[in-house]
């Protein structure tokens, strides 16, 4: 009987199947080449002759190439294995020329012909040997393209269960690669499986970014990899892998030299779909939906150089559109580390405008604000603009401005939060109604974890509860009142300022309790881990506080530390204690109203990326970094563990925010690799991360009869209001055109009728902006809109008073707010898109979109409503005023609101995601057993764990099942806290614990049953 291993199981039909590509099977042993040598030189040497005109009229030219080839593997031992690799790969992509002797003037070299794969040697060896005698090693399988080695493979037995494809790229990345670099000197990839999964990644790539390849599979586990196999090895993908598909690249984000990038799949998928759309004259746009942290910029890159190379596109000009010069930058530095060409950021609007209308070719980095204005720039259909954040730039009329300045264009927008509701739409905006679901290409976020590109957000709750002395409050605002001889209306005004919720938030005493809540959590959790923090707060005031707390607290425990030390013992320098560090990252505008102390907070550029740099790096005392909007987006930090998020936040901006910590990252010292991102919630968002997981969906795109009524409405309303300043010149507003439209109201009934007239414009266009119709009707809207700004009164005295008596006001209010504290939920909620998925249904989703959806005349009725509302607040024909109410009534309301809101939060999401997690586990169950899997699912009353213990206990014993099944139970109850499995005091605990329970029931000899149970729990709990 033949044994299963390697060989039969997986090598065999790997190497058949690679035939049936296009790959001629020639063993190793047969080949024509010396082992000491990475080449199979007779076939590289007819590449050479074939491929090279120049050559073939003399092949013995081929030997002056030769001898060049065969110092670059030697060099790897000074330069290094990713940079000989990118040397020798500019020859393999036909980059390199050279003068030959008694001749005048540099050739090109091709070693490979890409057009045509099938042209090329291609042979696919099983067991080749490499080295010298004493220090061989044997590869399993390579991919010789003109007897150059391109693709190699450590495979493993499917039959083992204690060995895994990690074993094969371990051994690939930590064995053969330093010991047998040359090699790999021309290697473009490398791939291991063990007949279940298949991962490929590049040289010197840590095992844990080796990728999958190819969509998720239903076939049989060798089935799949077999297909993943022949997707990406077939003579034609790999090639364009080489070509297409590779960039070397020096980070930013690390502290690393040189590193290899390969494609993965997702943006292989996508940047094909992309260059065959760009050449599709029928079809102008798509949208590329890909999850926040998949690795969009990168998709951006590899299209770019694609559309750039291809000589279809005849020279094409590509436009890379940011909405912000941060992400501009971020956009250059990825471009400019990568060798693509012509690479130009205009540093104006003139600038960009010039280039375009002179017709530039190459790469053209900007933001869409300096297309504001521009007006037609280059109507050249081989243009391609690429619009990163796309959900962002559409907003407003600067999109509007950018496909009117370049209208025969092909438009990709990328997005990982794109907005589909009745204001805005980005599928509508920027996807082809004829691809599915509106985009082009979709990676959602169940699939970036699935792949191992973004790790699972959980979510820990908190109650920031505290009580409000209302009488001895109100009492206290009536003597300040009393004292400032403050009027009614001003005294509504204060109480209208002071009751925001910005009020609770900046209290001091909240401050401090969430402050040390943040520091106790990280150091218990976090910290252990090697990660960092990052703290988002609800202005740039609380960004100084919060610093300034938290740096407060660090700099306690670090005295605590260094009292703890004996000083009768002398203490190596090493074994000190660090003093963390926090840092803010905010705007600030010296000069320009932030108070002076604010100053020492501006960063410059150079500054706040040498910042950002410290926070990067693994052991760097910088821990904690403060923001409040500007790290929102484009900000890429994996070693970040933690987002304590003490903001209100909603939908799109609340998923781009909580997704920066969902970065794979890996510990440097341990080498234990990031398990999930933690969000610790002290704003009580509930159900608001659930809608901002869940996938947006292109259907809630606006109705056009609803919008063709509010267009009609609008053009309507406008001439009507336009009436009344017949015959005034708008077409250049200055003081003398306000002074003669504010002659045309010449009481305040009439005043009050054009704000009516007006604020019903102003909604609709509120309701439909941007759209093209609208552009003619700009000058008259932007002339009426300066009017009624002009009859208004001014709000300066409300500024004033608040700058007078704010502070006072807000003292007395934080002064009467008593008892405050932090309470912590009893574990830690996975939120991730596939649960949330499962948690919001039909009618959930028209429960919270019901305010929406509405007809254009139900939306004019209610902004009518609203204004009738307004005017019935006048009292005899006096301007309409809010009638004061008790300042204590309104903060304590706000009080409730919150508060119930946080307890809603945690109640909300501890039900909801434990139910979706049952579902999910039956769900499994029922997709590999059916009915007979799920009659045999655990009674929930019995304990979760039955199932496993009855299927391995002995089958004379049922007594000791009941008595294993109670132990578990009594483990799981005590581990369900925060963080548990992400530290590794609590993962020894817990696994001591289960082997405890086995050891004590006579358990502990049964194979497998141990992993099997703590599995379960690591899992589940």
């Amino acid at each position: 009987m033949t044994a299963m291993g390697e060989l039969n199981s997986v090598q065999a039909p790997m190497v058949r199947d690679l035939v049936g590509q296009g790959w001629t099977h020639t063993s190793g042993p047969q080949l024509d080449r010396d082992e000491s040598s990475p080449f199979v030189e007779s076939d590289l040497i007819g590449a050479l002759v074939r491929l090279n005109p120049f050559i073939a009229e003399e092949p013995a030219r081929a030997q002056e190439i030769m001898r060049r080839l065969r110092t670059l593997p030697l060099a790897v031992a000074d330069v290094g294995l990713v940079a000989a690799n990118r040397d020798f790969a500019s020859w393999l992509r036909g980059l390199n020329t050279h003068e030959y002797i008694a001749t005048k003037g540099s050739q090109q070299v091709t070693l490979i012909d890409f057009e045509h794969p099938e042209r090329n040697t291609l042979v696919v060896s099983d067991e080749v040997r490499f080295g010298t005698p004493g220090n061989m090693a044997r590869f399993d399988i390579v991919l010789w393209v003109n007897g150059l080695p391109l693709a190699v493979a450590e495979l493993k037995s499917p039959v083992n269960a204690g060995v895994s494809w990690m074993r094969g790229s371990t051994e690939l990345v930590k064995y053969y690669e330093p010991k047998w670099p040359a090699f790999f000197v021309p290697n473009v990839l490398t791939f291991a499986t063990e007949g279940k999964e298949f991962r490929y990644g590049a040289v010197s790539t840590p095992v844990q970014h080796w990728q999958a390849w190819g969509a998720v599979q239903e076939k049989p586990r060798l089935a799949s990899v077999l297909e993943s196999a022949r997707s990406l090895l077939n003579p034609a993908t790999l090639l364009s892998m080489l070509s297409d598909y590779t960039l070397y690249e020096t980070s930013a984000e690390t502290t690393g030299g040189l590193h290899k990038l390969l494609a993965r799949y997702t943006q292989y998928e996508a940047v094909n779909l992309i260059v065959d759309r760009a050449k599709d004259a029928a079809r102008r746009k798509g949208l590329i939906y890909h999850t926040q942290g998949s690795g969009k910029t990168l998709a951006m890159v590899f299209a770019a150089g694609r559309l750039v190379r291809d000589p279809q596109m005849r020279n094409p000009t590509i436009v890379l559109v940011a909405d912000r010069v941060q992400l501009v930058r971020q956009m250059w530095d990825q471009f400019r580390t990568t060798d693509m060409p012509r690479l130009r950021v205009p540093e104006t609007a003139g600038e960009l405008q010039r280039l375009l209308k002179q017709d530039a070719r190459g790469l053209i980095f900007t933001t869409v604000h300096k297309f504001a204005d521009s007006g037609l720039l280059n109507e050249r259909e081989n243009i391609v603009v690429m619009v990163d954040e796309a959900h962002r730039t559409q907003e407003g009329d600067l999109g509007t401005a950018l496909r009117k300045a370049l209208p025969n264009a092909n438009l990709f927008a990328f997005t990982g939060t794109p907005i589909a509701d009745n204001d805005r739409n980005t599928f509508a905006t920027f996807g082809d109604p004829g691809d599915p679901g509106s985009a082009l290409h979709t990676y959602g976020t169940d699939e970036s974890i699935r792949d191992g590109m973004t790790v699972p957000i959980h979510v820990a709750p908190r109650k920031v509860e505290f009580a409000l002395d209302k009488a001895a409050l109100d009492e206290a605002f009536d003597a300040l009142s009393e004292a400032e001889g403050l009027s009614e209306e001003e005294q509504d005004a204060l109480a209208k300022r002071a009751s925001r919720a910005s009020t609770f938030f900046s209290n001091p005493e909240r401050i401090r309790a969430v402050c040390q809540d943040i520091v106790d959590h990280y150091y218990s959790t976090i910290d252990p881990l090697g990660q960092k923090a990052q703290i988002v707060v609800i202005d740039r005031a609380a960004c100084v506080v919060y610093t300034e707390e938290l740096d407060r607290l660090l700099e306690q425990r670090y005295q605590r530390q260094l009292a703890e030390l004996d000083p009768n013992e002398g203490v190596p320098p090493e074994d000190l204690p660090v003093r963390d560090e926090v840092a803010v990252v905010m705007s600030v505008n010296a000069g320009k109203g932030d108070p002076e102390d604010w100053a020492q907070y501006r960063l410059t550029e150079t500054q706040e990326e040498r910042l950002l740099k410290h926070f990067r790096t693994h052991g760097d005392p910088l821990k904690f970094l403060v923001c409040t909007s500007k790290l929102g987006t484009g900000f890429n930090a994996p070693i970040e563990g933690v987002m304590y998020l003490d903001k209100p936040l909603k939908d799109h901006t609340l998923f781009q925010t909580i997704t920066r910590a969902n970065r794979t990252w890996r510990n440097p010292q341990s080498g234990d690799d990031k398990r999930h991102a933690t969000i610790v919630d002290y704003v009580g968002l509930g159900s608001g991360f659930a809608r901002a997981m869940s996938p947006a969906d292109p259907d809630k795109a606006p109705d056009t009869t609803h919008i063709e009524g509010l267009l009609k409405a609008f053009h309507e309303q406008l001439r009507t209001t336009m009436v009344r300043f017949a015959g005034i010149d708008f077409a250049t507003t200055g003081p003398q055109t306000l002074i003669d439209a504010q002659a045309r109201m010449p009481d305040q009934e009439a005043e009050d009728d054009f704000a009516t007239n007006f604020k019903m414009l102003q909604g609709i266009w509120e309701a439909i902006a941007p759209h093209d119709e609208l552009a003619e009707s700009r000058s008259q809207y932007k002339f009426l809109s300066q009017v009624y700004a002009s009859i208004q009164p001014s709000r300066g005295s409300d500024d004033l008073l608040w700058g007078r008596l704010g502070t006072k006001t807000l003292g007395l209010v934080h002064e009467h707010m008593e008892d405050i504290a932090v309470t912590r939920a009893s574990e830690v909620i996975a939120a991730d898109a596939d649960t949330v998925a499962k948690l919001i249904d039909e009618g959930y989703e028209e429960a919270v979109e019901d305010s929406k959806g509405k007809t254009a005349d139900e939306i004019i009725d209610s902004i009518a409503k609203r204004l009738k509302k307004r005017m019935e607040a006048k009292d005899d024909g006096e301007q309409p005023h809010a009638v004061f109410r008790s300042l204590a009534e309104r903060l304590d309301r706000l009080r409730e609101q919150t508060i119930a809101a946080a307890q809603q939060s945690i109640d909300w999401l501890r039900e909801a995601f434990d139910v979706a997690r049952e579902f999910t586990y039956a769900a499994s169950v029922a997709d590999e057993s059916g009915d007979a899997g799920l009659n045999l699912l655990p009674d929930p009353h019995v304990g979760a764990l039955t199932q496993i213990f009855r299927e391995y206990a002995p089958t004379d014993s049922p007594a000791l099942v009941e008595r294993v099944v109670n132990d578990i139970d009594a483990i799981v109850k005590q581990v369900r806290y925060d963080g548990w499995a992400a530290t590794k005091e609590g993962d020894r605990v817990v696994r001591r614990e289960v082997r405890s329970v086995l050891r004590t029931r006579g358990l502990h000899r049964e194979t497998d049953l141990f992993e099997h149970a703590y599995g379960y729990i690591a899992k589940h709990y």
